[in-house]
């Protein structure tokens, strides 16, 4: 047996590939799986299990099979991945029964003839076997439902294939594609088709035909338009089109009424507006079919002004609207919008003169505010950049206001204005800056508001620029743009929702799914203010945003607010907003804090305001240091920025206030998880331009990503800000100092995705080889095997926890905690908060504790039980009665596809807890794995091609290219089990570092404003009714339910 080994495989591989043989044929289990196994040939032991009918044999080294395989006549699933075959032996054929093949990652080059004899075949997957092309004989399998021929060398397909009438989803990204042939339109039973990553510039003739399909992937390839046709597609709900060169869609998408997914990432669009796509896919759809209906080119845009303070900003927008100058004009306090009405200078029809309507944002120029003003600074604006020709370019900080708009619109076109005009003309060095921010700069003027000189010749560069501007002239909905003005000429400065919707509705936009696209539209346009997933800011609306940052500059303003050390005491609230009603004092307060410019303590009474907190740090390093030395271990990284923008540390330090210390300044803050054994440092370098981010503990690779996720949605509010990441080398020298050499992040992430990958990399300074998933620990996101298998080993060990310690146990659960928060990311890695439509993970138990084994009885009724989604503390929602639902369809087909993935986990978490609760929970530990078990009998069990997906395990193509769609349809039904959507009491919360979950009350208060973060507990619960006989639950009665628009969200968003 042991010349049956793989090259560098042990001995103990080769006796478990041996035992897994004999287990098999003492049990008779249908299922062999000799995945890894170490193999180089096949035990013709194999030959004797004529009971077994799936063999799974993924990842040995085979290279080739032997001609006995063909025997294996009852085999209905085989599996061969990544076994570097480049043939199969002709006898392969004699698999008469054989349903499902898989070939992936196998360095075939063609399709070996004895593959199409396999006429049975019902899903074959060819992905990455370097195939070239497909031969016409592809037609034989007329039984495919399922065809993977992902990342191959295919550039041309054979009109042949138009035989596989049976089909149902066709993978054919990561090819070379620049068309299909158009017999394809005849596969009228596909359903879904995938074509991302290929070379087509416009979407096939026959795509358009196949009107059965529900999921089109489009994604990254060349389409610069797309067809009218498209609307055709009616059955269609998913649809991606990112990474492509879309510059405007068809009205024709907003026909197509079960689209629920519609991914348009990477895309230079400017119709529907970018406003509008954020929204989501409803808001798409809904503006595409008003637009459809009555478009109306909207000539209106926005010229923001910046600068320093008193370098004149207020007086040149008077001067450029014809008003006198005031030689005492008083300087602007955050934030002033007016208007500014320009005649087009080249309209559509020269017979019809165009107005263009200008909305002019006049910024403070004092430091303090310019934390406020991120949020309004926009790429589809013109700007003006003022700087004083009295005190020079370099006094006035053009590289500062450059660089800050470079970092937060690095579109936007930019005019330097030069002000305070003397005899002698203004001076700057326009060439090096055009080369330092190419792009950026279009031009540079000079103007005095005082005498008029050059005003007119701003005014003109002003009307030539804005015109050129991506949205000037872009088509709205007639009624969209009605209602639009009617909130822009309103002349209040806030309204309740409800009076916001009769002036919608007033204008013409009735439906309430409507008015919230517009809503969320002009809110990112900047026009108006709404949270309506703040449980604290939904009920108003801010219809004059100028008029909400006066009052937050006031306390930027405040000497007593600064002399407190940035904290602002909301008794201070009736001083510095006396003018306004107590109800609004407190709307203030929390919309500094989801600006992320302050945080409530604990006792509720007071916000630190972190713009104010003092430059000089605290002493921070004693503490700091306590928490190294023997038994820890720290992770670092190191951004190296082009400029350190305003915010950058500040707004994080906000962000994270659930871990905060008293040790907190303007750049930098040390920060304590609650488990006591974690500390974490961020601190600035302004002269160097670098932020650095360390944790330090046992195990800190979780909260470290917790912090970095944080840290990185930060500096996602400047799209243009260049970033490099570094990665301290960990080697030391002889004398034990630490090595100065970084690695550079994107370098080691690209070692780790070649093939294969290169998992060592030399130190340039001691020259010792570092592993490279061991720097990446904490930074990139655990996946795969490798991440699995390092839990599994950890539970192995479970059993010395007593002997170990607490600390051992911190570790096991930050463990769990990092593989649960990479499921849900992997999980959701498409979805949009608004997607995130129902609660992921649910528990099944029989109902009645009599059945047993791996068969659905007829009328069987189980149980599903909803779990909250806290990292690292699943658990099951005590005194909620489960959802009931009868071994059907439903059961097979929409909840054992999220009882598998789920089981990908959970099946880690139970032996690791129930180690930590000790002697009192044998009990529970028992109840838990009976689940656990129950849940991989049913998956055994599955009957037809439900029972095959599972068995082939998580990593096959197809099953994670239908995560998405299973997530539909377990929406669907849950909304058919819970018509309310009360998810058992859990809320959506979408926490400051981004990640959306679904929580219980308790954990969902964690991220509440005030409120501290909790340790680890004790994560899988059960509800104290599974201590006995199940109680009732609810039933699932009548008909099915369409997961269309007007789907609830009883969410929340987490502050930040």
């Amino acid at each position: 047996m042991t010349r049956a080994l793989g090259r560098g495989r042990t001995a103990e591989e080769g006796r478990i590939a041996v035992d897994l043989i004999r287990a098999n044929r003492e049990t008779g289990n249908p299922h062999l799986d000799l995945s890894g196994a170490g193999l180089t040939e096949l035990p013709e032991s194999i030959r004797e299990l004529s009971h077994v009918t799936t063999l799974d044999l993924d990842d040995n080294d085979l290279v080739e099979l032997p001609d006995w395989l063909g025997d294996l006549s009852q085999l209905s699933t085989l599996t061969l991945a990544n076994c570097g075959l480049t043939t199969v032996p002709e006898t392969i054929g004699g698999l008469t029964e054989l349903t499902h093949l898989y070939l992936d990652r196998n360095p075939l080059g063609v399709l070996p003839d004895q593959i199409t004899d396999l006429t049975a075949l019902a899903y074959l997957d060819l992905t990455g076997t370097e195939l070239v092309e497909l031969p016409a004989r592809i037609a034989r399998l007329r039984h495919l439902s399922l065809l993977l021929l992902i990342h191959n060398g295919l550039t041309r397909l054979p009109a042949e294939l138009s035989g596989l009438t049976d089909l149902k989803s066709l993978y054919l990204g990561g090819n070379r594609l620049e068309s299909l042939p158009d017999s394809l339109g005849q596969l009228t039973s596909l359903e879904l088709l995938a074509l991302e990553a290929n070379r087509l510039t416009e979407v096939p003739d026959c795509v358009t035909r196949l009107q059965g399909l529900e999921h089109l992937s489009l994604r990254d390839n060349r389409l610069a338009s797309l067809p009218d046709d498209i609307g055709a597609l009616e059955r269609l709900t998913e649809l991606h089109l990112e990474d492509n060169r879309l510059t405007t869609l068809p009205t024709a998408l907003g026909r197509l009424r079960r689209l629920t997914v519609l991914g348009l990432e990477g895309n230079p669009l400017t119709n529907p507006p970018p406003e509008v796509v954020a929204g989501g896919t409803n808001a798409v759809r809904t503006f595409l079919r008003d637009l459809g209906q009555h478009p109306v080119r909207q000539w209106a845009s926005k010229v923001v002004v910046v600068g320093e303070g008193r370098v004149g900003k207020t007086s040149l927008l008077k001067a450029l609207r014809g008003e006198a100058h005031d030689p005492l004009e008083s300087t602007t306090h955050g934030l002033t919008v007016s208007g500014l009405d320009l005649a087009h200078p080249d309209p559509p029809d020269p017979a019809e003169p165009v107005t263009m309507r200008l909305a002019t944002w006049d910024f403070g120029g004092q430091e303090i505010y310019h934390a406020t003003h991120q949020f309004f600074l926009t790429d589809r604006s013109l700007f003006l950049l003022l700087w004083d020709a009295q005190i020079g370019w370099e006094a006035s900080k053009l590289h500062y206001w450059l660089d800050m708009i470079k970092a937060r619109a690095p579109h936007a076109p930019v005019l330097l204005v030069a002000t305070h005009l003397g005899p002698r003309p203004p001076d700057l060095p326009l060439s090096e800056l055009q080369e330092t921010y190419p792009g950026l700069i279009a031009g540079s003027l000079s103007a005095d508001s005082a005498s008029g000189r050059g005003v007119a010749e701003v005014l003109e560069r002003v009307r030539q620029e804005v015109a050129r501007l991506p949205l000037m002239g872009v088509a709205w909905p007639r009624t969209w743009l009605r209602a639009a003005e009617a909130v822009r000429t309103h002349p209040d400065d806030h309204a309740a929702p409800e009076e916001l919707g009769e002036l919608l509705a007033q204008a013409g936009v009735r439906e309430p799914s409507h008015q919230s696209s517009l809503v969320a539209a002009l809110h990112s346009l900047g026009d108006l203010l709404h949270y309506p997933d703040d449980e604290e800011l939904c009920d108003l609306v801010v219809l004059r945003p100028q008029w909400l940052t006066g009052y937050i500059s006031r306390v930027l303003d405040s000497e007593e607010v600064l002399n407190e050390g940035g904290l602002f005491r909301h008794t201070f609230g009736s001083t510095l907003w006396s003018d306004a009603p107590r109800p609004l004092r407190h709307h203030f307060v929390r919309m500094m804090e989801n600006f992320d410019l302050s945080y409530r303590t604990e006792d509720r009474t007071a916000s630190l305001v972190v713009e104010l907190l003092p430059w000089n740090p605290p002493p921070f390093q004693e503490d700091w240091d306590t928490h190294g030395g023997a038994g820890t271990r720290e992770l670092r990284l190191r951004y190296r920025l082009h400029t350190v923008p305003p915010g950058i540390p500040t707004w994080f330090i906000a962000r994270e206030h659930r871990f905060s210390t008293p040790l907190r300044w303007r750049s930098g803050a040390l920060l304590r998880h609650p488990d006591g054994a974690h500390a974490a440092l961020i601190t600035v370098d302004r002269h160097a331009r670098t932020a650095e981010l360390r944790v330090r503990g046992p195990y800190p690779q979780d909260f470290f990503a917790v912090l970095k996720d944080g840290f990185e949605q930060t500096l996602q509010r400047y799209p243009g800000l260049d970033i490099t990441r570094l990665v301290p080398c960990p080697t030391r020298d002889g004398e034990g100092r630490a090595c100065r050499h970084e690695f550079r992040h994107e370098q080691l992430v690209n070692r780790l995705a070649m093939d294969p990958p290169r998992e060592r990399i030399e130190c340039p300074e001691h020259l010792e080889d570092v592993e490279v998933p061991y720097l990446l620990q904490g930074i990139e996101r655990p996946g795969g095997r490798g991440s699995e298998e390092l839990l599994r080993q950890l539970v192995s060990k479970v059993d010395s926890l007593e002997v170990a310690g607490r600390r051992r146990h911190a570790e096991l659960s930050a463990r769990v905690a990092e593989q649960q928060r990479g499921f849900l990311h992997s999980l959701r890695r498409e979805q949009s908060r608004q997607e995130v439509l129902c609660p992921s993970l649910v528990w099944v138990r029989r109902l009645s504790r009599r059945a047993a084994g791996r068969t659905l009885l007829p009328g069987e009724v189980f149980q599903l039980h909803l779990c909250c989604e806290a990292p690292g503390e699943w658990h099951l929602l005590e005194g909620v009665e489960p959802y009931e639902l009868p071994a059907r369809k439903e059961f097979t087909e929409t909840v054992l596809p999220y009882v598998h993935r789920t089981l990908q986990v959970l099946k880690f978490v139970v032996p690791v807890f129930g180690a930590s609760l000790g002697v009192a929970s044998e009990g529970l530990g028992k109840a838990m794995k009976d689940d656990v078990d129950l849940m991989k009998a049913l998956l055994d069990g599955a009957p037809g091609e439900a029972g095959r997906r599972f068995a082939d395990g998580e990593s096959r193509t197809a099953v994670r290219a239908a995560d998405h769609a299973e997530y539909r349809r377990m929406h669907a039904l849950l909304k058919e089990l819970d018509p309310a959507q009360e998810w058992g009491g859990l809320s959506k919360v979408t926490t400051p570092e981004g990640p959306t979950y679904w929580l219980c009350a308790a954990h969902a208060r964690t991220y509440e404003q005030g409120s501290r973060a909790v340790p680890y507990t004790t994560p899988v619960r059960l509800p104290h009714q599974l201590s006995g006989e199940p109680a009732n639950g609810r039933q699932l009665r009548g008909g099915g339910s369409d997961p269309g628009e007007g789907d609830g969200d009883s969410g929340r968003r987490a502050p930040g």
